[in-house]
């Protein structure tokens, strides 16, 4: 056992101690007469004390001599500093590090970053994959496999009557059916029609408002009163619960982690809307970085769409999971030689590259859609976002999803992908009716980006919709507001002032007054829509 100058062990010593919890201030006091003043006072003599007290889970020991002329620092029972020259240079020791910002690193979980640009200039890489035969555009003559009223399917006693008119179903769980016509309404020269159906026609004036019936034979209500349903319509009248065949494409960047994706969450969301099959998943890895690596690709598309072919598929899905650079916009595309950099390529290039492979694939099902997630510059970028528009137009995308976040981060994005798959895959709904919907669901989102969606028309022109998340006081029009005021620092600081009709933010310091945007008109938030002026114009590959 260690003893001090005076002859005492450790354990012996009691001092008196007062500790910050912060350590903003660490004050001894080896006995009760002396004060904090005179124990701060490096001239004070005899003052040995030990002082432990625990920061962090830690233990922490401090040993000062009586003269001041020796002291220890132990941590955990391990000496870290063995020897200061003074008590007051201890204790600014121990303050620096225990109250140092703390800081640690963890895996980036957003989209951009900086490669040097390359041209893909490889037109024979880059045509679509020869289909062994034609792909016809798959018409939607299958009927639905849940109920339109509970969206459940049938077991049992149970059956689901396909209507007529649409490929919409309800189960016979759903309607009361009179005990006496459960036979009669089953018979080969009954139609069905559901409740969809019949308000559609209503509403259309193609029929006057009158009881639903459901049951007909030839053009007459076969039940003797009005068909009465049990259960309230959890769905729009307008969706459907289709099961038709749809596939997800998700291209990942070479070495790019997508763990725990929201792409690959959306397909496990609608795996059990198709109980006879009719839904593929693929997740294929791309490394373009050079020709040789460009015909590597599309070996392996040629070999999934061979696969695939069999099916007509109603709904194609595509997503490309991938970094841009934050100057130019460009795509990475994986590395060009043995090296492991990352180079990228201008936007048209890369998808030209990427999508031509599964042109019969896309250009065979009736719905094709892209999702794009990868950081802002790809769309903030002027040259990069009228390659990308260009680029829709080509392959024929029915509707195209980007992000502008300077450093986006795909699972934001989850509730929105989980509303398109539930509103526009299952459902059947127009994607630009239902998109507003699907930000709906999706709020927090626009507090991290603001969402594109462009769709071509027709006549080759394209419609490209910019939609904002708004608030009163945090995002004024969709407009940013700085987390504090750029002038005097305040946080926090800003207030909505009417100035001349005008509503303007202004900073609460009184001596700062720094005056900052428009505010939106309404209170709360909201999402507005911004329609954008289409550039479908791509620059030369050898220009900067």
């Amino acid at each position: 056992m260690k003893e001090n100058d005076e002859g005492k062990t450790k354990e012996e010593i009691e001092p008196h101690v007062i500790i910050n919890n912060e350590l903003n201030s660490v004050i001894i006091l080896a006995n009760p007469q002396f004060n904090a003043s005179r124990v701060k006072n490096p001239q004070i003599q005899h003052v040995p004390a030990r002082v432990e007290w625990i920061f962090d889970t830690r233990r922490v020991e401090l040993w000062i001599s009586q003269y001041y002329d020796a002291v220890e620092f132990i941590v955990d029972n391990h000496y870290i500093q063995p020897a200061l020259s003074s008590l007051c240079i201890c204790l600014n020791y121990i303050t620096s590090l225990f109250t140092m910002v703390k800081s640690k690193q963890t895996c980036k979980k957003s989209t951009g970053g900086t490669a040097p640009r390359i041209a893909l200039s490889l037109p024979a890489s880059t045509g679509a994959v020869t289909a062994p035969g034609e792909l016809n555009v798959r018409e939607p003559s299958e009927h639905n496999e849940f109920c339109l009223i509970c969206r459940d399917g049938s077991v049992g006693e149970d059956c689901l009557f396909l209507c007529s008119t649409c490929p919409r179903v309800m189960c016979s769980n759903c309607m009361n059916i009179p005990p006496a016509s459960a036979h009669a309404v089953q018979a080969d020269d009954v139609t069905f029609v559901c409740i969809s159906c019949h308000v559609g026609m209503e509403r259309h004036g193609r029929a006057s408002q009158s009881p639903y019936f459901g049951f007909y034979r030839k053009g007459q209500p076969l039940l003797p009163s009005f068909l009465q349903i049990r259960a309230t319509l959890e769905v729009s009248l307008h969706s459907q619960l289709s099961s038709a065949p749809t596939l997800m494409l998700h291209l990942v960047l070479v070495d790019h982690d997508v763990t725990g994706g929201c792409f690959e969450l959306a397909s496990e969301f609608l795996r059990p809307y198709f109980p006879s099959g009719g839904f593929e998943f693929r997740s294929i890895v791309f490394d373009i970085g050079n020709a040789s690596k460009i015909d590597e690709y599309r070996l392996q598309a040629t070999a999934i769409i061979q696969s695939l072919m069999s099916s007509n598929w109603a709904r194609v899905v595509v997503a490309i999971t991938n970094h841009t650079d934050n100057e130019h916009g460009d795509p990475f595309i994986g590395y060009e030689g043995n090296k492991k950099s990352y180079v990228s390529a201008r936007v048209h290039s890369v998808l030209d590259v990427l999508l031509s492979p599964w042109h019969p694939l896309i250009h065979g099902a009736a719905e094709s859609y892209l999702w794009l997630f990868s950081c802002g510059a790809l769309i903030n970028n002027v040259t990069s976002f009228s390659g990308l528009q260009q680029a829709v137009i080509d392959h024929r995308i029915t509707a195209t999803i980007g992000f502008n976040a300077v450093r986006f981060q795909p699972s934001f994005a989850t509730h929105l992908l989980l509303a398109f798959a539930e509103l526009v895959i299952i459902e059947c709904l127009p994607i630009h009716i239902v998109f507003p919907d699907m930000l709906g669901q999706s709020y927090k989102l626009g507090r991290h980006t603001d969402v594109f969606l462009l769709m071509p028309d027709n006549s080759g022109s394209l419609a490209v919709t910019k939609f904002a998340w708004t608030h009163s006081q945090l995002r004024p029009w969709g407009q940013y507001l700085p987390v504090q005021c750029p002038q005097c620092g305040w946080s926090n600081a800003w207030c909505s002032v009417n100035m001349h009709k005008d509503y303007i933010f202004e900073c609460k310091n009184g001596q700062c007054r720094k005056k900052i945007l428009l505010p939106g008109k309404r209170p709360g938030s909201c999402w507005i829509s911004v329609v954008l002026r289409p550039m479908p114009s791509v620059p030369d590959e050898d220009e900067d």
